[in-house]
């Protein structure tokens, strides 16, 4: 397969399979094999999930010029989604459902969504990224790789950090058609329980809901809520957090980033015309990017996303790096502000790390 063929047939994966700015319903009829291994994470192990199942989901993020984006949002304002991607899922048509007597085997690389904690102009806030990691044929095993990567994994982008305290040793997902329910599994469950010494309620708060948007992205299937279990038995509180029912995500406008770059993924390579995409809320929907080495702006241009106000709406621009000399740089997207910070809280920015060659 050519290198073109291999971006067009990523775009289309990561437009329809990690789109949770509106969770579709249902799952999705993607299914994607790959032998690429070269990979930026060099901070994320491979969680591998053994299982057999109905369906899978996949979608491969590629190092190299791989740009895709999600530009068909539904249109259901009462259940947004989180910002910018659905979790990847397979064609239940064409696989085995029960007892497989010729089951679909081998591990599978998918483009698996986690949730992680970033500085915003109103403090911390959720960003959304893509970590490419080898699951079972099941679609249970993406959405419980996006939980258990939402508390032991480690972000790909350094301006990003995970909110939750050590302590927690595993991390299972299911869903029964009504909720989510994570199983987090501990050595020392009454400091899971109560949290550790010194945590606020708000940063208690915005590591279950780094969790909860994660799990719902891997999914998939809209916004169920989350019951959490520890060691496999129901609780009363997780971090000092009420959790004896299922927990909805709080709003997207008050938890997201209201900017966040899907794609280029941190440290890709790229050269070119490529295509730059995301999710915002922001003034008129503009949308703006830099391109700088150091502090330097070598490149600006602007865009527009198919909204702004009430929920992520997804954008795109194109970006021509044909002319910049091969090396490191930082390419950052953000959003407006028109009173300056006067009268707002400033503008919304995501940043990622690129190679030009």
């Amino acid at each position: 397969m050519s290198p073109h063929e291999q971006n067009d047939d990523l775009g289309r994966l990561l437009n329809d399979a990690v789109s949770d700015i509106e969770p579709r319903s249902g799952i999705q009829a993607i299914r994607s094999r790959t032998s690429a291994k070269e990979t930026p994470m060099t901070t994320t192990r491979n969680w591998i999930f053994g299982a057999f199942g109905a369906a899978v989901a996949t979608a491969a993020v590629i190092t190299g010029v791989v740009l895709a984006g999600n530009n068909n949002p539904s249109a259901d304002d009462d259940n947004p989604g989180p910002a910018g991607t659905t979790s990847p899922s397979v064609d239940v048509t064409d696989l085995p459902t029960d007892e497989p007597t010729d089951p679909v085997t081998g591990d599978l690389e998918a483009a698996v969504p986690v949730y992680y904690v970033g500085e915003t102009p109103q403090g911390p806030r959720l960003y959304r990224e893509f970590q490419q990691m080898e699951v079972c044929p099941n679609p249970g095993c993406v959405f419980s790789a996006s939980a258990e990567q939402a508390v032991l994994g480690m972000p790909l982008d350094p301006d990003y950090r995970n909110p939750w305290p050590g302590g927690p040793t595993g991390v299972n997902a299911t869903y029964n058609g009504d909720f989510i329910t994570v199983d987090i599994e501990t050595d020392d469950a009454q400091a899971l329980h109560d949290g550790p010494a010194g945590i606020t309620p708000d940063q208690a708060n915005i590591a279950i809901q780094s969790l909860i948007y994660s799990a719902q992205a891997g999914l998939g299937q809209g916004r169920p809520a989350v019951q959490l279990l520890i060691n496999g038995s129901h609780t009363d509180e997780v971090l000092g957090q009420p959790a004896s029912e299922p927990i909805a995500n709080s709003p997207v406008t008050a938890t997201l980033s209201l900017m966040n770059i899907t794609s280029p993924a941190e440290g890709a390579t790229l050269s070119g015309k490529v295509k730059a995409t995301g999710v915002n809320s922001g003034f008129e929907a503009w949308v703006g990017w830099q391109i700088l080495k150091g502090d330097e702006v070598v490149k600006e241009g602007f865009g527009t996303a198919e909204g702004w106000g009430n929920k992520l709406y997804p954008w795109e621009v194109e970006v021509d790096v044909t002319d910049l000399a091969p090396g490191t740089y930082t390419f950052k997207a953000m959003n407006d502000d028109p009173s300056g910070g006067a009268e707002g809280n400033g503008p919304h920015f995501d940043t990622r790390t690129i190679k030009v060659q």
